[in-house]
């Protein structure tokens, strides 16, 4: 994903499905660093309250949830909404303010 694109800097992907944005939410672009480097495990222990994933540039996902089984959904999840996204084109609009205001009262997503 991250050698075809991300959405922009700050959230690699669009919120362009509920499910997205219910079992992902925002999933931040941290530049690459080699693999094993520290200051990986630093920068995602510091966002580890606020996102259930991260991508690392030329690496892939890191995903953490309550659960092995948990964490498995948010990567399923992670993972189709990546394919989708770099399969369509045009590509989909994200969902609008109203929209994701509904998730976040409804179901309790944190966008």
């Amino acid at each position: 994903m991250t050698l075809a694109g991300v959405w922009h800097d700050d959230d690699v992907l669009p919120p362009i499905t509920p499910y997205y944005v219910m079992k992902v939410g925002h999933v931040p672009l941290l530049r690459y660093k080699r693999p094993g480097d520290l200051q990986v495990a630093e920068q995602i222990a510091a966002l580890a309250g606020t996102v259930r994933a991260v991508l690392l540039e030329r690496l892939g996902p890191v995903v953490w949830e309550r659960s092995v089984a948990q964490a498995s959904y948010v990567l399923e999840e992670l993972e189709e909404t990546a394919r989708l996204w770099l399969m369509t084109n045009p590509r989909p609009l994200p969902l609008d303010e109203a929209a994701l205001e509904e998730l976040k009262t409804v179901f309790g997503a944190r966008w």
